[in-house]
């Protein structure tokens, strides 16, 4: 790759890490996933300002092909991707869930007091 090219990689990397952390800042991209694609840029930042070091790290593993290793290491992470983002779907629909049923059960006693007349004169009461 020619001197233009990285120069541009590495400017594209920086600018997509000030982004992320942009967007941390103004909280539209919350820290706990910013985490993770600000550490995946600084690693391509380290691989287009020196790369050298991906040859250098593929002829260590046994890999007579670069680039491969690169597209190794990309799906590698989609699919670590793929399986936290799903844990944390399955996360939050449960506790959707959860919060819906509470959400029925309040309203369903909010109904049964507002039947009987006894809202007004009755005493807050925890409901658990």
């Amino acid at each position: 790759m020619s001197t233009g090219a990285h120069l541009l990689l590495i400017a594209v990397t920086g600018g997509t890490i000030l982004a992320i952390l942009r967007l941390v800042r103004k909280q539209v991209l919350r820290a706990k996933y910013s985490l993770l694609w600000v550490t995946v840029g600084f690693g391509l930042l380290v691989i287009a300002a020196w790369p050298a070091l991906l040859d250098l790290i593929a002829d260590s593993l046994g890999v007579n092909y670069q680039p491969a290793l690169f597209l190794m290491l990309a799906v590698a992470f989609l699919l670590i991707i793929a399986v936290h983002f799903s844990f944390e779907l399955s996360r939050l629909e449960s506790r959707v869930r959860t919060l819906a049923e509470e959400l029925a059960l309040l309203r369903n006693h909010i109904q049964s007091i507002e039947t009987s007349g006894a809202l007004s004169d009755a005493p807050v009461e925890e409901i658990s």
